[in-house]
């Protein structure tokens, strides 16, 4: 995961960990993006399990970095790919949206900028229903369309989500109890 600035890790996500730690009868490590040190490597074979919902450069560089970092310090470690590229959690959130989707719903993301970041979102507002916006866009799009209700796709809670409740936004994912509960149970039922 990103986490915040420091090294911050947003409390719903520690939540997350404690409720899958139980659930699965296992210890569960959070790894930070933005932590000054990571965390000693797990004793047993483990799975790295990216909670990162867009292919952009920490998905596709850091996180395989992780993993051979791991490796090097003697670790067995499985990479699955980044929660985002699950289909069930996309279906998952498409059924907890449902209820706020309105007319003039947008679906907001985090920035991206690469080729394959364009075919995903493409595949993803097709998917969804919705149009996909940059929050880098959302200001100059809320101008004209004043109408417009955002519905920010952030597992937890960052800048954006912040700056997006302010225009009547949805809080994080992870704070819509069916969200949770649905991504404790999909990682629960790893193997």
């Amino acid at each position: 995961m990103h986490g915040r600035s420091g090294g911050v890790v947003p409390e719903s996500l520690i939540e997350l960990q404690q409720a899958l730690q139980q659930c699965r009868q296992a210890p569960v490590q959070l790894e930070v993006l933005t932590a000054n040190t990571p965390p000693a490597c797990p004793e047993q074979a483990s799975w790295l399990v990216p909670l990162l919902l867009w292919p952009g450069s920490h998905a596709r560089a850091d996180v395989p970095e992780i993993r051979h970092r791991m490796q090097r310090e003697g670790a067995d470690v499985e990479l699955l790919p980044f929660l985002g590229s699950w289909q069930c959690w996309w279906a998952l959130v498409a059924e907890a949206l449902q209820p706020f989707a309105a007319q003039g719903s947008v679906l907001v993301h985090h920035p991206l900028s690469s080729e394959e970041a364009d075919r995903f979102l493409l595949a993803l507002s097709e998917r969804m229903g919705l149009p996909l916006l940059s929050f880098d866009d959302w200001s100059a799009y809320q101008k004209s369309h004043p109408e417009a209700h955002p519905l920010m796709l952030a597992l937890a809670p960052n800048r954006m989500t912040e700056a997006l409740s302010e225009a009547g936004g949805l809080p994080p994912l992870l704070d819509l109890a069916l969200i949770r509960q649905g991504l404790i149970d999909l990682l629960a039922a790893l193997p």
